[in-house]
């Protein structure tokens, strides 16, 4: 998943945002992994000049409505941090359901600015 953001990033004229856009991704989409039963997990990702916004989502409808969140966590615990570094990368970040209120089927997604605010390229 993250050599396949950095390419779309790269083909689209957004470079400047690779890095932070693969790290996020492998946070979300771990995410999906370590705390759902899901089986698929999915990636939406929209394309604009000046920001790029992605959404992780899954289809777990079995467990229970809850905001992910980072962890409080010791300076030498390998886990926790992900949500965090989310933040700190993004512009903004957040979780959202469908409106039709089902659990599960939830949405975190951040959004990235390009400070290049370069255009597409053809």
């Amino acid at each position: 998943m993250r050599d396949l953001v950095g390419a779309l990033l790269v083909a689209t004229g957004h470079p400047a945002l690779v890095e932070d856009a693969r790290v996020c991704v492998s946070e979300v989409i771990t995410n999906v992994h370590l705390h759902t039963r899901t089986t698929l997990v999915y990636l939406d990702v929209t394309l604009h000049p000046e920001r790029v916004q992605f959404a992780a989502w899954d289809d777990d409808s079995w467990g229970p409505r809850f905001v992910p969140t980072w962890l409080n966590f010791h300076s030498d615990e390998e886990r926790g941090r992900g949500l965090l570094l989310v933040q700190e990368l993004s512009a903004d970040w957040g979780v959202t359901w469908p409106l039709d209120g089902e659990q599960g089927h939830k949405r975190v997604w951040f959004a990235l600015d390009d400070p290049s605010h370069g255009e597409f390229a053809a």
